[in-house]
C-alpha cells in the first residue's frame, strides 16, 4: 500500500492552485485528470505537468509541491478507478459546505473530465461511436452546465445532488473501464479469476 498522506485534499489543492495564481478549481483539476485517466492515457509524471501547464493556460511553471501533490493525486485517482469495489469518488467540497458551492464544483469537475477525456481520445477512437460511451459523455456534459439552479438546500435538492453525484462517479468508472488499455483489462480479469 502507498501513504495515502500524501494525496491533497480539496483544502491542500485549492490553496496549491491559488498560492500560484491559478484559475482553475482544485475539483476542476481533479476531473481532469480523472478525465485523462478514464480517456486511457497514463503519464509520467514530467507528461502529466506538461498537460495539466497547458490545462490551466499558465505561463509559470508549477512548485514543485503542486507538481508532487497532482502525482500523488493522479496514483490515488488510477487506483481508485481500477478498483473492483467502486471506491473512486470525486473530489469535491463536503457535504457540511452549501448545496450550491458542491453544485458549482460538480460542474466544474465534469468540465475538467470532459476536457481531460478530449484531450485523451482521439476523435476517430472507434470506442466513441458506442452509443453506450456517447450517451455517458452526453450526460456529463448536461451535468457540467448545472450550475446554480439548485441553491435553496431543500432536501429534493440535496437529493439530487447525491443522484447526480452518484450517477458522474459511476460514469467515470465506466468510461474508465470501456477505454482503459487492453493489458490493463487482462490484469483485472487475472485477479478475479
Amino acid at each position: 500500500m502507498h501513504p495515502v498522506a500524501n494525496v491533497p485534499s480539496l483544502q491542500d489543492l485549492k490553496q496549491l492552485l491559488q498560492d500560484l495564481q491559478l484559475t482553475s478549481t482544485a475539483s476542476e483539476m481533479h476531473g481532469f485528470v480523472t478525465g485523462l485517466l478514464a480517456g486511457g492515457v497514463r503519464l509520467n509524471r514530467q507528461q502529466l505537468i506538461k498537460v495539466v501547464e497547458a490545462h490551466t493556460e499558465t505561463d509559470q511553471a508549477f512548485d514543485n509541491a503542486l507538481i508532487a501533490s497532482l502525482w500523488q493525486m493522479q496514483l490515488a485517482t488510477l487506483e481508485a478507478l481500477g478498483a473492483s469495489e467502486l471506491i473512486f469518488s470525486p473530489l469535491l467540497p463536503s457535504d457540511d459546505e452549501k448545496l450550491v458551492e458542491r453544485v458549482i464544483a460538480l460542474a466544474d469537475w465534469c468540465q475538467g473530465v470532459l476536457a481531460g477525456f478530449g484531450l485523451a481520445v482521439r476523435g476517430d477512437d472507434a470506442r466513441l461511436q458506442s452509443a453506450d460511451v456517447q450517451e455517458t459523455l452526453q450526460d456529463i456534459v448536461n451535468i457540467a452546465h448545472v450550475g446554480g439552479e439548485m441553491d435553496d438546500g431543500s432536501d429534493e435538492d440535496e437529493a439530487a445532488y447525491m443522484e447526480l453525484y452518484e450517477f458522474v462517479r459511476l460514469a467515470v468508472i465506466h468510461l474508465f473501464e470501456e477505454m482503459s488499455p487492453t493489458e490493463e483489462h487482462r490484469e483485472q480479469h487475472e485477479q478475479l479469476h
